[in-house]
């Protein structure tokens, strides 16, 4: 896939949400970032961005907005009555600022490297906030894996799972389901417990589909 139907993905579902009478942000999509730029950047988060995020970064975009919300009153059928939006964003300056925060939940709330629940926010690289206390991180832990993995402060269903395999395959798999979420909640149905990561092929995105009027 390249990044024009990313954009086109982006565009259709953003579409889709304000026939239903919904709320679909300005899509935003920045200029690529320069190599003088992410150098900046990383030495103030402290380690190097994960190679998937900076060739998007690269290639694409440094920052990009795009939202969308259905209408208060719409629900889609179980089990997926929990999803009410979209959140794709993120920005070569607010790594920093992520990265901190989730720094200070990782130090002060989960410090027990032992502990399996704490171990999750460990050797990650947060690039989207959730709103909720929660983030998209990167578990950069391994050498040669780059995963993209679920943070929740609260005992979420979806945390420590990995939603792709890294973070250039992430934003191609989220774009055809819309960039549902970010809330774990609402991107888990497309989860499946006999494939890894979110799959948009699965009979629950076929649903999701349909109800949307978007054509796979």
């Amino acid at each position: 896939m390249e990044y024009c139907k990313v954009v086109e993905n982006w565009k259709l579902f953003a579409d889709a949400v304000k026939k239903l009478g919904g709320e679909a942000s300005v899509l935003s999509i920045h200029e690529p970032a320069t190599e003088a730029e992410l150098t900046i950047v990383e030495s103030k988060i402290g380690c190097q961005i994960p190679p998937s995020l900076k060739e998007v970064l690269i290639n694409f975009s440094k920052k990009v907005e795009f939202r969308w919300f259905m209408p208060d009153d719409y629900e889609f059928e179980s089990p997926l009555s929990e999803i009410f939006s979209g959140d794709r964003h993120w920005s070569l300056e607010w790594l920093i600022q992520f990265n901190e925060e989730k720094n200070g939940w990782k130090d002060e709330v989960f410090p027990n490297i032992e502990d399996p629940y704490d171990a999750v926010w460990h050797g990650k690289f947060a690039f989207q906030e959730v709103g909720n206390g929660d983030y998209l991180a990167i578990d950069i832990s391994q050498a040669g894996k780059e995963p993209v993995v679920y943070l929740s402060h609260d005992d979420g269903d979806g945390h420590g799972i990995e939603i792709a395999k890294n973070f250039k395959e992430f934003l191609f798999l989220s774009s055809r389901l819309g960039c549902v979420g970010a809330e774990d909640w609402q991107w888990l149905p497309f989860v499946e417990e006999s494939q890894a990561y979110i799959n948009p092929d699965c009979e629950n995105a076929k649903k999701f589909m349909l109800a949307l009027g978007v054509k796979a």
